[in-house]
């Protein structure tokens, strides 16, 4: 009986103490793009691709396509961050954890567009097809700013 009273006190202190949290998380509500879950995610993934690039400028040279490639993906992350930092306050609320998860699909359509216009001309299929998804994918992105 004991034991049953103790787990349930525990419990409602828990349950309490996030309740709390909760409300005093949704009272401060971030105010600078460089706090946000979105941006967050972002340098995760700067972080990710820098020590990539390293590893890979080790063993390969600049020209290699596999360091071009990450080189581009640092360059358009760097791009979407500058783009978090000069959105509107009002706007700085959206930065979720899935709009971050958003750029960085975004991120990886164009890198995979980039990988592609390497190999391929603007006008084949696979090109094409890409092109049309990163642009509905960035559609997307402007409604959810909206």
């Amino acid at each position: 009986m004991k034991r049953f009273l103790v787990a349930i006190t525990l419990a409602l202190g828990v349950s309490s103490i996030v309740a709390g949290y909760k409300l005093q998380s949704a009272e401060r509500l971030p105010d600078a793009p460089e706090t946000t879950p979105a941006y967050g995610v972002l340098v995760l993934r700067k972080a990710t691709v820098e020590s990539e690039l390293v590893d890979l400028s080790g063993r390969l040279t600049n020209q290699h396509p596999s360091v071009q490639s990450k080189e581009f993906e640092l360059h358009a992350i760097r791009i979407e961050m500058n783009k978090m930092r000069a959105l509107e306050k009002s706007q700085v609320i959206k930065l979720s954890i899935t709009f971050g998860s958003l750029i960085l699909s975004k991120v990886a359509l164009e890198v995979e567009l980039n990988d592609l216009l390497v190999r391929l001309t603007s006008e084949h299929p696979d090109v094409k097809k890409k092109r049309t998804e990163l642009a509905v994918l960035e559609r997307e992105i402007t409604n959810v700013l909206r």
